[in-house]
Parts: structure tokens; sequence; C-alpha cells
């Protein structure tokens, strides 16, 4: 069976089977030519997973407790960042924000992320405030600070007595 592919590197249709071909991204190139284009610094490679996104499905399959990024949470990441335009560290950072400081159960969630597009502004405020505490702290040094101390007495609470209501027979 003949398997005709056009090279990547000139653009010549050849038969993979009868030629010897490098497999180059995803597709072939002849080895001469893929060998020139890598002298010259032309071949480009195929582009790496974003760092963020194979942070966010490495802490999914973490807090499921599985082996795989399940297709339903795959088809909503990715409508929530083509859709919504969330960012992957940002839904990374509304489920920490969600289940780990929060505290929210796992099992509700079902399996999914279903959560994300409604905490996603709350973790972002979140996030944000924590950023500019660092910015003014930045230059403070922690030993510096000395905290002031109040003493503050509470004086215990006194039972009031019910007076009994006397009445007068003669009146």
């Amino acid at each position: 069976m003949a398997h005709i592919m056009k090279c990547k590197v000139c653009g010549e249709s050849f038969d993979r089977d009868k030629i010897t071909c490098i497999h180059v991204g995803n597709r072939y190139a002849h080895v001469e030519c893929a060998q020139k284009a890598e002298l010259k610094g032309e071949l480009i490679e195929p582009p790496q997973k974003d760092p963020d996104l194979i942070a966010l499905e490495e802490y999914v399959m973490k807090l499921f407790n599985q082996t795989y990024v399940s297709p339903g949470i795959r088809k909503q990441i990715n409508q929530y960042h083509d859709e919504y335009k969330f960012t992957y560290k940002g839904i990374l950072q509304s489920l920490i924000y969600f289940f780990e400081l929060r505290g929210n159960p796992i099992d509700k969630a079902n399996g999914h992320i279903g959560i994300v597009p409604y905490i996603y502004k709350e973790a972002t405020t979140y996030y944000y405030n924590l950023y500019l505490a660092k910015i003014v702290n930045n230059q403070k040094n922690i030993n510096d600070y000395k905290p002031k101390i109040k003493h503050i007495e509470i004086t215990p609470p006194k039972a009031e007595t019910k007076k009994i209501k006397l009445f007068n027979l003669d009146e």
C-alpha cells in the first residue's frame, strides 16, 4: 500500500515506504531535507504543551485521585479557556481557592470542575489582594514589627435578682 506524503521542507511528494524519511512533528520529511533545514535552524519543532495546562492537569488528577484527566474535565477546561477566556493558571488557582482554602468537599464536585465559572472572579480578587499585600510588605522586615498589645479586662456579668412584688392586702 502506498503512503504518499509531502515533504515538510521541500514540498515534494514521495512514498514513505520506499524512500527513507523522518517523522517531523505531525508530518514527514526527506532525511537530507531535514538535515539541511536543521542546520539552517528552519526545522520547526512541534509546539510544547503549556506548562500552566500541565500543572492544572496534574492538580486535577491529584484532586480527584485519578491517573488521567477525564474527557469531561478536559472539555470543561477547553471551554473555560476558549469561551470564557480564563487562563489555565486562573482555573488552577480557582480550584485551589475553592477546595483547599475555603475547604469545600471534593465529593460534591461529582468528578467535574463546574464550579470554576462561579468562583473565578472571587478567587481572582483573593489572589490580587494577596499580591497587593505582598507588594506593600515587600520592603518591611518582620523582625522590626512589634505588635501593640492591649489588655482588656472583662468584668464577669452579674445576675440580676428579681424583686418580688409584694402587694398590700389593705388596699
